[in-house]
C-alpha cells in the first residue's frame, strides 16, 4: 500500500469519528480536572489560574474552587491571599459545606504567619458559632498552639485541662496529649534566674555564665577580668597613682567586669529562651482539616 492509500484510509477514519467524541479541553469540567491535577502535583500557581478560569465559566462548585485557591496560596506561603479567598468563600457562600473548613483555614493561616493574636481572636469568634464537637476540638488545638508559640504555657494548659470529653478521633486525641505534655514542660521548665546570674558574676567574674551553662565564656570572662585586674594592681603597686599601666589596665578591668555582669544577665535570658524554643520545636502540627 503506497503513501497515498494510507493517507486516504486515515482521512476516512477521521471523518467517521463522531464530533461528540472529541475532547473539549475548554469545558468547565475539564478545566476543573486540570486544576485539581496541578494541585495534586504541587503546581499551585498554575492551579490557581485554572481554578479562576473554572469560576469564570461555571458557578457550580465555585465555593470548592475558592477553597482550593486559598489552599494553594497557603501552601506557597502567601497567607494573606489565602485568608482573602477563604473569607470570600464564607461571605459569598454562607451556606456552603466548606464554611467551617474555610474559617478553620483562616485561623490556621494567621497562625502560620505568626499573627497569633489575630488567630486567637478569629478562632474565638468561630467557636461561638460552632456546635460540632470534633470541629470545636480542631479549633481548640489551634488556640493552644497560638498560646504556646507566645510562651503562654499556663493559658494553654488551662484550656487543655478544661476539656473533659475524650476526642473520638484518635489523631486529635494524640495531638492534644502531645500539646498537654509540651505545655507542662513549659510550666515546669527550670529557668535560670537573671538576678542570680548577675550576683554570682559580681562575686566571682564568669561564674554567672557558668551557671547558665556557658562554661567557655565563663572561664574566658574570669581570665580577662583577673588578668587585667592583676596588671592594674601591679602597675599601681610599682608606680602609685601615676602609673600609666595601672590606669590603662584598671580601666579595661572595669569595662570587662561590668560587661561580665551584664553578659551574665543576658546569658540567663538566652538560656531560658533557647530552652523554651526547644520545647516549641517539638510541637505537633495541627489538623490540616
Amino acid at each position: 500500500m503506497n503513501l497515498q492509500c494510507i493517507l486516504a484510509v486515515l482521512l476516512i477514519f477521521a471523518c467517521l469519528i463522531p464530533a461528540s467524541e472529541a475532547t473539549d479541553y475548554y469545558s468547565a469540567e475539564n478545566i476543573r480536572r486540570f486544576a485539581e491535577y496541578l494541585y495534586q502535583e504541587g503546581d499551585y500557581l498554575r492551579s490557581v489560574k485554572e481554578y479562576n478560569r473554572y469560576i469564570l465559566v461555571s458557578q457550580q462548585g465555585a465555593d470548592e474552587a475558592l477553597y482550593k485557591i486559598g489552599l494553594c496560596y497557603r501552601h506557597i506561603g502567601d497567607t494573606q491571599k489565602a485568608v482573602d479567598f477563604f473569607q470570600r468563600l464564607t461571605k459569598e457562600y454562607p451556606q456552603s459545606d466548606l464554611k467551617f473548613s474555610a474559617n478553620y483555614q483562616i485561623g490556621y493561616s494567621y497562625h502560620l504567619s505568626e499573627r497569633y493574636k489575630e488567630s486567637i481572636k478569629y478562632i474565638g469568634q468561630v467557636l461561638k458559632e460552632t456546635e460540632k464537637e470534633n470541629e470545636r476540638q480542631k479549633l481548640e488545638i489551634l488556640l493552644v498552639l497560638n498560646y504556646l508559640n507566645q510562651r503562654q504555657w499556663r493559658s494553654a494548659d488551662k484550656l487543655l485541662n478544661s476539656k473533659s470529653e475524650k476526642p473520638e478521633d484518635k489523631a486529635i486525641e494524640h495531638i492534644m496529649l502531645d500539646l498537654r505534655d509540651r505545655s507542662r514542660e513549659g510550666i515546669t521548665l527550670k529557668r535560670k534566674n537573671r538576678l542570680l546570674a548577675c550576683l554570682m558574676s559580681i562575686i566571682l567574674p564568669g561564674s554567672g555564665k557558668v551557671y547558665c551553662n556557658q562554661y567557655g565564656n565563663g572561664i574566658f570572662s574570669f581570665a580577662v577580668v583577673s588578668t587585667t585586674g592583676f596588671l592594674a594592681f601591679n602597675g599601681f603597686h610599682k608606680n602609685g597613682v601615676h602609673s600609666v599601666n595601672g590606669w590603662i589596665f584598671g580601666s579595661l578591668c572595669t569595662v570587662f567586669y561590668a560587661g561580665n555582669i551584664y553578659g551574665s544577665g543576658i546569658s540567663a535570658l538566652a538560656y531560658n529562651r533557647q530552652a523554651e524554643t526547644d520545647i516549641l520545636m517539638r510541637l505537633p502540627s495541627p489538623p490540616d482539616d
